[in-house]
């Protein structure tokens, strides 16, 4: 503060700080038409600029990739589980085929029947056993 102006019994003069609104559009036109680019700052840094580009565009990207993956994933997931009920319903239907009542009934027409004597076990000496010649 200025001390003369004090003992004169005059008021102090405060100066006012430019607005921070005036600077703000000015920016974003500087963003706009492109002309932030030719500043010494920006130039000194445009490897950084550039790599920083090049990194977001690989992130991009892979998030293409990854979701691409998931959908492939899923309709191959829906594919395995259709596919295992398809073999859990052609199984189910086979072994009703290959029930032993199916089958007699199946084979009834070319004149085979079913057998109703209880098969019987041999049982052999292993001394009547003739062991098969060396060659």
């Amino acid at each position: 503060m200025n001390t003369l102006r004090e003992k004169k019994g005059e008021e102090p003069v405060e100066k006012k700080a430019p607005k921070a609104k005036a600077k703000v559009p000015t920016f974003f036109i500087g963003i706009l038409n492109g002309s932030f680019l030719t500043k010494e700052h920006v130039l000194g840094n445009m490897s950084f600029i550039l790599w920083c580009a090049g990194l977001m565009l690989t992130y991009i990207a892979y998030g293409y990739y990854t979701e691409r993956t998931v959908r492939d994933l899923q309709t191959i997931d829906a594919e395995v589980k259709e596919l295992k009920s398809e073999y859990h319903s052609e199984r189910w239907a086979l072994e009703l085929e290959e029930q032993q009542s199916n089958l007699a009934t199946e084979v009834q027409p070319l004149g085979l029947v079913e057998s109703t004597v209880r098969p019987q076990q041999l049982e052999v000496d292993e001394d009547l056993l003739e062991t098969p010649p060396k060659n």
